[in-house]
């Protein structure tokens, strides 16, 4: 997995150890939007998801010199990311993520009002399916569609193997299609 990607993002890791906060910034820069999507995961708000993200860059600055291996920043700065939402999450008292109160992107303004409405009527069914999936599966969901990110680099977030990944990004589908399609969560496994 080696990329050039990679190793110049291990560079920039080493870089920012030592203090450099230009490297730091371009660092947090480079995976700022899957790191984005991984918070929302979490929450589910997206008034949150900023004040979350702001947390991560203050344990990320306060802790980059502790990083031993900078092969691994990915999955340390998901684990940031994780522990900083779950303790957000925490402190309102937040039961279940809820996708369905999201806000839905502004349509082409020349589709008809009927087609908005049922535009609008599809996307909240399938916010809802995403929000009814089991974590595992609603993580890699939503990294998948968050960035441009490969399946390796999802592995490396989520600190599972590759085949791992892809077996849960085709049950998510399969789970959203199903419940998009009879309404019904009976197949969701909750694990």
């Amino acid at each position: 997995m080696d990329t050039a990607g990679d190793t110049n993002e291990s560079a920039m890791v080493c870089i920012a150890r030592t203090g450099d906060k230009e490297a730091l910034r371009r660092l947090l820069q480079r995976n700022w939007r899957w790191l984005r999507g991984l918070v929302w995961n979490f929450l589910g708000e997206a008034e949150d998801v900023d004040d979350v993200l702001q947390n991560v860059c203050v344990q990320v600055i306060a802790q980059i010199g502790q990083l031993r291996d900078p092969e691994r920043f990915r999955s340390w700065l998901a684990v940031i990311a994780r522990n900083e939402a779950t303790r957000s999450r925490r402190v309102k008292h937040r039961g279940s993520v809820r996708l369905d109160e999201q806000v839905v992107e502004p349509m082409h303004e020349a589709t008809s009002v009927l087609d908005r409405l049922a535009e609008d009527e599809m996307a909240a069914m399938i916010r809802l399916a995403i929000g009814e999936l089991p974590e595992k599966y609603r993580e890699a969901f939503v990294l998948a569609y968050c960035d441009d990110l490969t399946y390796a680099q999802m592995s490396e977030i989520l600190d599972v193997p590759v085949t791992t990944v892809q077996m849960r990004l085709v049950r998510a589908r399969r789970m959203i299609h199903d419940l998009v399609t009879t309404g019904r969560s009976e197949r969701i496994p909750r694990t």
